[in-house]
Order: C-alpha cells, then structure tokens, then sequence
C-alpha cells in the first residue's frame, strides 16, 4: 500500500478528509464558546476585585488571572457582548437539563428538594462561574462543597488562559501528536506504548520502527490526535490471520488494513499493541485497560512534581477507562499508592458513590495499586522528557512487568481530580503550582 499523493486523492476521497477536518474545528470553536459563556460571572465580578497577585490564595489568583485575561484575547470585547447574550438563554436551559437528569434521585438521596437545586445551580453559576454540569459533578448540593465552591478550578480557566500561558512555543514538541509521542518517549528512555502502524488519507503511511503487516496479537485502534476515548476500538487476535472486535465483526488482516484505510479519509488512525492489566487489576475491569490519570506540575525549583492521582476504571461494555466516557475514578493516595470509593463523572445518579465493582463485585475501597512508586517515578521522568512542559496529565499503565506511559494531555482537566478527591484543587498543591507558573508567564 504505497502512500497516497494529495494529487492522487479523488474529490470524493478530499471531499470526506474536509469534512472530517471542518467537523473537529466546529467541535473545539463549539467548547471554547460554551466555556466562554459560562465565564463570562467570574471574568465580570472579579475583574473589579484588582489584579492578581501572589499575595493571593492560589485560586482566587487563578480566578482573577482568568478575569484580567478574559477581555484580552482577541475580539475579548465582542466575544463577551456575545456571552451576555447568551449567558441568560444558556444557563436555563442547562439548569432544565441536568436538574431533569439528576434532582429527583439526589433529592431522594440528600433531602436536598429539587427546588433547592435549581436555586443552587443559578447561584453557583452566577456567582463562581460554575455551569449546572459542575455543580453535579462536585456535588455543590451538599452544605460542606457549597462552602468551599470559590475554590473549585473550572475548565474555563485552566485548559483557557491559564494552560495556554503555560504551553511550550509552537512547535516546540509534538506531545498532542501520538506518533511524535511514541517516538521521542522511545529515544529518551521512557517506557511509553508503541505506535505499530500509521493509516491517513486512505492509505497505510511509512512510520519508523513501524510494520509492514498487521501482527498476530490483540491491536487497539484509536485516532492521532483523538482524546477521552472517542472512536477506539478493540481488534483481538482469533488465529489465522483474523480479527474481532466487541460488535462481533471478524476481518482477516488484509480486510482489516483496508478497513483503517478508509476511517482514515476522515482522520488519521493508529494501530498500537492491546496491553493487559496486571493480574491485581483483573478483577475491578471488565477487560478493558485500567489506567492511573496522575498529574505533574514543574515546582518552585524548576523540577517535575507529582501532585495528584486518579485511578480509572472501565465499566460495561466500554473499551476504554475513560471518566468523561462513563467510567469510574478512584483518588489515590500518592504516598502509598491506596485507592478509595469511586464515581462516576456525575452524570448518572443511579452510579453515586461505590467501593465496590458494579461489574464483578469485588471491593476495591482500600486496595493497594500494582506497581505504585514505579507509576510515579516513570511520571516524573517522561515530564522531564518535555522540558518545555509546565504541566502534565499523564496516563499510565500497570501491565504485568511494570508501568507504562499511555499518553500525556498537555491540558489535563482537574475535573476528575476534583469528582474523585471530593474538594476542590484550589486548596491543594497543584492550585499553588499553576498560580506560581501563571505568575512567572504573566
């Protein structure tokens, strides 16, 4: 399968690559405007507060930081006339929406009335910024979160102005590309996962280090720059040359390449080997790989340093651990490697809190984690790997023989450190750390 040429794709074949391209550019333009929108109280309340200074708490400096940039950014001003359009139109439909999905079971669990709720979703949003999917998710109901919501980090803030003052040059390093990705972990040292083969633009594409051939092993397929488990797929190895996923399709390799052929007019897609859990996970997966979300951050001193951790774990039918996907996180504690109960990202009522497996049962709630100053360590080393980087969400494997990196999210969302650890991060390590970087940049 020689590379396709540009010259050589037919209209139909660059007519399906545009349309991929133009969807995922609506997608991200769609999230930023919604994160601007639900903003838009905190950049108008706490631009009046002053500038923000160290002299600060860290999240109240986060918090300002987010105020004095959000008028800033190109068209601040037009865009924030645009968000106080939209704010007031936005923010009931969202309370109908979530309160619809959720008051009645929290109602039934808390004693808080959905009345209260609602009530509480339009104070939460019009006084921190936190939109009615927070204020679920962090719990913001109960008397003890409601408290302490000014310390909540939102996405608005970290993944908006807060990471892109903190991100590398462009074109400083390729983390977000998954075969750069593989590549620079290989030459420095770092046990990351192997990229095996390399399909875009309809056809298989030369790769270093890469193969010829499907091998005879259970493959994991998953997009190059995809994220939070969206589109990837299991191919498990049956024997002579074929191939099944979890819909019961079976294809002989060659179907198989020409399968990946053809998602790749829309987007690239990587073919990687599937790793198996260590056998201390197998019993709190439902086969899926289980993966530690630990986040580091560079400290007073310059060094990486591993702040917090969230332990993930799949449940149904999902090939993926993936929180915003469904399943459920643990905190962990990083000293010693222990995990606690587990939720959902709060979208599901019925899921509430657990420690044990829905699936198989097995307590969980105080286990000890396979491998856990391994996971650590290997966290600390790949972010040294990327010099340029401030922060780090990286996700690591337990496999049988050790820890392995799966990838690095240079915009890690604190969401399910914030779901999993039952607080907010504006009181924790990681909140003083991103205020420190921030004001460095700034």
């Amino acid at each position: 399968m020689p590379p396709k040429t540009e010259a050589s794709l037919s209209l139909s074949d660059r007519l399906t690559t545009l349309k991929g391209h133009a969807w995922k550019a609506l997608l991200r333009g769609s999230e930023a405007f919604a994160y601007h929108v639900a903003g838009l109280p905190m950049a108008l309340r706490r631009i009046f507060r002053g500038k923000p200074t160290l002299a600060l708490p860290p999240a109240e400096y986060l918090h300002r930081h987010y105020a004095w940039t959000y008028w800033q950014l190109p068209w601040g001003p037009l865009k924030g006339l645009v968000a106080a359009i939209a704010w007031p139109i936005a923010l009931p439909v969202a309370v109908f929406v979530f309160a619809r999905r959720n008051a009645r079971a929290i109602a039934a669990r808390s004693g808080v009335s959905s009345a209260a709720q609602v009530i509480g979703q339009v104070e939460m949003a019009s006084r921190f910024a936190i939109a009615p999917f927070w204020y679920y998710m962090f719990e913001l109901h109960l008397p003890e979160r409601k408290k302490r919501a000014q310390l909540y980090l939102t996405a608005h803030e970290t993944i908006g102005p807060a990471y892109s003052l903190l991100q590398p040059p462009e074109g400083a390093d390729g983390m977000d590309d998954k075969i750069w990705f593989a590549e620079h972990c290989h030459e420095q040292g770092v046990r990351a996962v192997p990229v095996l083969m390399h399909f875009s633009r309809g056809e298989r594409q030369p790769l270093k280090g890469g193969s010829d051939v499907l091998p005879d092993g259970d493959l994991f397929v998953k997009p190059r720059s995809g994220s939070g488990g969206h589109r990837m797929e299991r191919w498990d190895f049956i024997g002579e040359g074929r191939y099944g996923n979890a819909h019961a399709q079976v294809l002989t390799r060659e179907q198989l390449m020409e399968k990946l052929a053809r998602q790749s007019l829309k987007d690239d897609f990587l073919v990687q080997p599937r790793l198996a859990n260590h056998a201390a996970l197998d019993d709190i997966s439902n086969g899926a790989l289980a993966t530690v979300r630990l986040l580091t951050c560079r400290n007073e001193q310059g060094r990486a340093e591993a702040t917090n951790a969230a332990f993930r774990m799949a449940i149904g039918n999902s090939v993926v651990d993936n929180f915003h996907q469904g399943g459920l996180a643990t905190a962990v504690d990083m000293q010693i490697g222990v995990i606690g109960i587990a939720s959902d990202i709060g979208i599901r009522p019925d899921v509430g809190w657990r420690d044990t497996h829905p699936v198989s049962g097995v307590r969980f709630d105080g286990r000890t984690l396979p491998h856990w100053p391994d996971v650590v360590a290997l966290a600390v080393r790949a972010h040294e790997a990327f010099p340029e980087r401030v922060v780090v969400g990286w996700d690591v494997a337990m496999l049988a023989d050790g820890a392995m990196i799966i990838e690095g999210n240079g915009k890690p969302d604190l969401d399910i450190h914030q779901r999993a650890e039952r607080g907010p991060a504006g009181e924790n390590r990681i909140a003083h750390l991103l205020a420190y970087n921030v004001a460095s940049r700034a």
